[in-house]
């Protein structure tokens, strides 16, 4: 015997994840470990490999991280699950100070997105989408995303993990000719650099010491110039005896001036207690973001001008072996940084000259290089962002660019602010796209902060779709769960189903088999339950229904569907006819074609017997009893494939071990119908040459008499 009890499960809500970087990947992981109901991700990436981005696709080995490995665990409340993983994958030998390449945290980021996904609750899945999203469009209650190959996806809720944009050329060299200029992250950086090339670096922050290091360890010997408006260059980490916090939100100053003097001030106390500045900059950490909120935008402005690049060159510091070979190069000669302007550029045929405008003396300074490489960062400006999403974020008026031209307007949720000041219910971010509202908003400590806050918003939304769906379901989930058995019979590959009101304790058996009859007592019985209608989808050819047997023994109605030529039966059905059992209803639906007055039923709107009118990846044959292959075409099509995809499908027969199916499965998979017309259809079925039912000279007749034999 084969039998199932069904559970009514609500449909799952999509989300979109737009960037399968560090951010994206985060958000999904988050998703993944966390979601106990229906939940579709589908996570949105235009290179192949996710969960690297721009920083941990590095191909070089010398590209270090700029945090101890000790910090930079995925998951703040798992602080040694990088570590752990570490030790568990050939690098037994990191300890929790130890600065990793960031390649192989690249690798890390990838394994907890796929240790998350194989973890997750059964009906919480991941779809990578190797695309790029190219617009949005916002409906009541959904999100539209149109992916560059023409696909769009309709989503309840979407999280923009955009990461980082390039820089932009800096004027004085956007004109150059392309041979003359390279832009830091393209992957020819510094390809084709001959050994007495001179090469100058626009920018000294981090982008220009991953081009040193990764100069370095090419062997290349030139000579290598850098060029910023302060000309400072990252501080390198050192071990420091943690600092206790000394700057209270509330009663810090309100103004950049004031900041920069209390913490100068707090400098020079620990120097003087024989303690390292370093110590001081990571105190103010925990509450960077608070004091950047509560500064006034004119305030945040002044210090955009005057205190950032002072403040990131301490902020974010290196590794001290990447510090040690940017010493080296220096104490060298090889390394000459420059702090001023560049004011011209000038072509010739064995290079570019370059003239500098020095911050201090504004003296004119000229160096002849045969590269530029620019090294200026990110380009977090949304107002000047060439994308082709960014633009439809803002022709649609769905984000309001920071009014500090650092990322867009966001709740402190993450969600979206949109150009009229409301909060999207639907659109989301973290990261880099927040820099204006955070500020401190790019390492890995702050955006796995976001990605799980982040994800719990996604998730109690998630609830909150999932509690709709139950009121929508009321009806039926504030009485009993109806019973639901499906029972098989060997000889025949026969289904007989039972139902049952387990408020009532009645029962109705559809298609049930006379060599069947003792085993579907017994089980009336160990239910407790009573019969009260035995009902047919059709006249069967196969096997000889239970019906009049049963009903002798219990006292139970038989019911027959209308024109099937049955003269025993004590009730006809038709389309449209509701029969009533409790807290379940049952709905015929006319689906003629494998005989002239086939009927299915759908119980409770979610469970569809189908009879032998559509199986599992096929159908019921249509050359005997009246059977019309055009109408059980029309039938399928017209009335079965119109109820929602996530109704189930039970069938009356399946030869291959198969119990159910969805009408959504047997629309797109059937290769009955699937992707074949009418004329397809009656054609193939013509030519099927099935060999007549075993029974159905001593089983047609029976079953027009209910089974009486």
């Amino acid at each position: 015997m084969n039998s199932s009890i069904f559970t009514l499960t609500a449909s799952p809500v999509t989300i979109a994840i737009i960037g399968g970087g560090f951010s994206g990947s985060l958000v999904a992981a988050n998703l993944l470990r966390h979601a106990t109901t229906p939940l579709s991700i589908k996570l949105i990436e235009r290179n192949s490999e996710v969960g690297k981005g721009v920083a941990y696709s590095t191909p070089m080995d010398c590209h270090l991280l700029n945090v101890s490995a000790g910090k930079m665990s995925a998951f703040a409340d798992e602080p040694n699950h990088f570590l752990d993983w570490l030790h568990s994958n050939g690098h037994e030998q990191v300890t929790a100070s130890t600065f990793v390449g960031r390649r192989v945290y690249g690798d890390y980021v990838q394994a907890t997105l796929k240790a998350a996904q194989i973890n997750a609750a059964a009906n919480v899945q991941l779809e990578r989408i190797v695309d790029e999203a190219i617009a949005i469009e916002t409906k009541s209650s959904s999100t539209l995303i149109y992916l560059n190959s023409g696909q769009c996806l309709d989503v309840q809720k979407a999280v923009l993990a955009l990461g980082n944009f390039p820089a932009i050329m800096p004027k004085p060299i956007a004109s150059l000719d392309p041979q003359y200029v390279k832009d830091a992250w393209s992957s020819n950086a510094i390809a084709d650099l001959n050994p007495e090339d001179a090469i100058l670096l626009v920018g000294t922050g981090l982008t220009m010491v991953d081009t040193v290091v990764a100069l370095h360890q090419q062997g290349f010997q030139g000579k290598i110039h850098t060029v910023s408006r302060h000309g400072l260059m990252p501080y390198g980490h050192k071990s420091t005896t943690p600092y206790p916090a000394f700057i209270d939100v509330e009663t810090a100053p309100k103004t950049a001036r004031g900041l920069l003097h209390t913490v100068r001030q707090e400098v020079r106390l620990a120097l003087s207690q024989g303690q390292d500045w370093r110590g001081v900059i990571d105190a103010i950490h925990p509450v960077t973001q608070q004091l950047w909120q509560a500064l006034p935008l004119p305030e945040q402005k002044r210090f955009l001008r005057h205190v950032k690049a002072y403040w990131e060159v301490h902020r974010h510091r290196i590794a001290e072996e990447i510090a040690a070979v940017l010493d080296a190069a220096m104490e060298s000669g090889q390394l000459t940084h420059y702090p001023g302007r560049i004011q011209s550029c000038q072509q010739s045929e064995d290079g570019v000259d370059v003239k500098i405008c020095e911050r201090r003396t504004h003296k004119d300074i000229v160096l002849r290089v045969n590269q530029i490489i620019n090294c200026t960062g990110t380009n977090c400006d949304y107002r000047r962002l060439q994308h082709p999403l960014v633009a439809s974020l803002q022709e649609q008026r769905l984000i309001r660019p920071s009014s500090l031209s650092i990322g867009i307007d966001t709740a402190a949720n993450g969600a979206l602010i949109d150009a009229d000041g409301e909060a999207s219910q639907m659109l989301y971010t973290l990261g880099t796209p927040r820099k204006g509202n955070l500020w401190e908003t790019t390492a890995v400590g702050e955006i796995r902060v976001q990605a799980a806050s982040l994800a719990q918003e996604l998730l109690k939304s998630l609830n909150s779709h999932a509690t709709a769906v139950e009121k929508n379901l009321s009806v039926t989930l504030r009485k009993p769960v109806m019973l639901f058995r499906q029972l098989f019979d060997k000889e025949s590959s026969t289904y007989t189903y039972l139902i049952a009101d387990l408020e009532t304790k009645t029962a109705i058996l559809v298609d049930s088999v006379l060599e069947q009859v003792e085993r579907d007592l017994k089980v009336l019985q160990q239910l407790d339950l009573t019969l009260r209608y035995c009902l047919e989808t059709h006249i069967h050819a196969d096997h000889i229904t239970g019906t009049d047997r049963l009903r002798s023994l219990t006292g139970c109605l038989g019911i027959v569907p209308e024109n099937s030529a049955a003269t025993c039966a004590d009730q006809y059905i038709g389309d449209g006819n509701i029969l009533q059992l409790g807290s379940v209803q049952i709905r015929a639906i006319a689906t003629p074609g494998h005989t002239n007055s086939h009927l299915a039923y759908l119980v409770n709107d979610t469970h569809l017997l189908t009879g032998d009118a559509l199986f599992i990846r096929g159908c019921g044959r249509t050359d005997f009893q009246n059977g019309d292959a055009g109408a059980l075409y029309d039938a399928v099509t017209q009335k079965l494939f119109t109820l929602p995809d996530d109704t189930l499908v039970y069938p009356g027969h399946d030869y291959q071990g198969q119990t159910v199916s969805t009408i959504g499965e047997e629309k797109r998979w059937n290769p009955r119908f699937a992707g074949r017309s009418r004329n397809q259809f009656i054609e193939q079925m013509k030519n099927l040459n099935l060999p007549q039912p075993k029974k159905i000279l001593e089983a047609v007749p029976a079953n027009q008499q209910c089974g009486r034999v």
